[in-house]
């Protein structure tokens, strides 16, 4: 048995593994991280960032046409794209290149990286590989990993396709499932989107999702709820789907099917560790301790949420917490949001969550299209905020329109730091910026 000891053993680079390892190497402990595959984790790597960066190339390619159709002066003759080599830039010149960056970062701090398995033997030893360390305390952020069968692919290949599927089906009408489809959709697939639940994006506010939903439509993605697959059979490289609606049975025809509905948490890594879980996944406190009093979790495989922007923070909790800290993840606010075309995003109450709650509310809407930098992209979309009529409080931001995203985090703390509405409007925003539309919807609700 090795006699390598550290003070800290991570296991998975993921958004919170990664952000862990930095916040102990920082706290000066001796710190050993184990990812099996790739630094950055299935954000980086599969879902997040290449979902983003395709929109934003795929969005301007969106807006060239668009100028080049109008009176505007600007004309562009040969635009083209080819898909495969659109992907392939993708992975090697952003998600390699970020996830090189992010190792060095690690490494920089004096953090040990290893690219290998790791499997806890008990509270203080973990096999890594063929050899055995020690460690003081560990931390398990080893994420989720997303269901596959006969003829389904997870939904995490979805950037892994040599070209463009001519039509595809995805199951799931979540965050992850939706920005594939619409990904698709701009690439010139054919897209069908299935779900057995009655909503889509249920946890958003139901009027941003309306406006989502007539945008796909027009884009020709066809949206299926109360649907589920029972059964693939392909013939002749065609993939034949039967699908169920209640006691409507139908058949389609696809080239490939994506799963963004099922996922379990990557639990391997246990081994002999006998750690309470909780629906299938890690139980932990809000320090983001486990059942074992020296072993910490963070991130997807708590079962607190599946954004990357939770799993960051549970990171930097549980890296301050086993370096002797005293925080407390709490996560009162969850910015919810998706990479579509056009974006949309919900943070607070929804304002049926609200009313329910009993809040006598002020809605406050604001078209997009009196925004400056909207209008320069030739797009449009809105933004709702919920506000206590009593005190003004806001209690939830909801927007939906290409770039919209980044009014989320603005959004975000608005919401987490309970800002009136007077606050932010005599908070100074710069202009012209996007952010402007917050104060903007807000105009319409205040009190003199």
């Amino acid at each position: 048995m090795s006699s390598r000891e550290y003070d800290v053993l991570v296991v998975g680079g993921g958004p919170a593994g990664y952000y862990a390892g930095l916040i102990t190497a920082v706290k000066g402990l001796k710190t050993l991280l184990v990812e099996e595959k790739h630094i950055g984790g299935t954000c980086l790597n599969k879902s997040c960032v290449p979902l983003a960066t395709l929109l934003k190339y795929l969005s301007t390619i969106d807006l060239l046409n668009k100028l080049s159709q109008e009176d505007t002066g600007i004309s562009v003759d040969k635009l083209s794209m080819n898909a495969e080599k659109v992907f392939n830039y993708v992975r090697t010149n952003v998600v390699n290149v970020l996830s090189e960056s992010m190792r060095k970062t690690l490494e920089d701090l004096g953090v040990e990286v290893l690219k290998n398995k790791a499997v806890l033997v008990n509270e203080s030893t973990a096999k890594v590989g063929d050899s055995y360390i020690r460690f003081k305390k560990a931390i398990i952020a080893t994420g989720l990993k997303w269901s596959s069968g006969d003829g389904v692919r997870p939904c995490t290949e979805f950037i892994d396709l040599k070209e463009p599927p001519n039509k595809v089906l995805i199951i799931g009408c979540n965050p992850f499932g939706l920005s594939i489809a619409s990904t698709y959709s701009m690439l010139s697939s054919e897209v069908i989107v299935v779900d057995g639940a009655s909503e889509v994006l249920k946890d958003f506010d139901k009027e941003v999702v309306n406006y989502l939903m007539l945008a796909l439509a027009e884009r020709g993605v066809e949206v299926m709820t109360n649907t589920v697959v029972s059964g693939i059979v392909v013939k002749q490289g065609v993939k034949e789907v039967r699908l169920m609606r209640g006691n409507e049975v139908l058949t389609v025809g696809v080239d490939e099917v994506f799963n963004a509905s099922v996922s379990n948490p990557r639990l391997d890594v246990l081994g002999g560790l006998n750690v309470k879980l909780r629906n299938g996944y890690v139980w932990v406190d809000d320090s983001l301790r486990t059942s074992v009093g020296n072993v910490y979790a963070a991130g997807d495989v708590t079962g607190i949420s599946t954004y990357a922007h939770s799993a960051i923070v549970q990171g930097v909790v549980a890296g301050v917490n086993v370096s002797n800290g005293n925080m407390r993840f709490t996560c009162r606010v969850t910015p919810r949001y998706t990479f579509t075309y056009p974006e949309v995003f919900s943070v607070g109450l929804t304002e049926d969550e609200a009313r329910s709650l009993g809040y006598e509310v002020l809605i406050a809407r604001q078209s997009l299209t009196s925004n400056a930098l909207v209008r320069a992209s030739m797009s449009s979309g809105m933004i709702k905020v919920v506000v206590d009529s009593k005190y003004g409080g806001v209690l939830g931001v909801h927007g939906v329109g290409y770039g919209i995203s980044e009014v989320v985090n603005e959004a975000s703390i608005t919401v987490t730091l309970e800002s009136t509405s007077d606050t932010v409007i005599n908070t100074l925003l710069a202009h012209p910026t996007l952010g402007e539309v917050l104060r903007d919807a807000l105009l319409q609700v205040l009190k003199i």
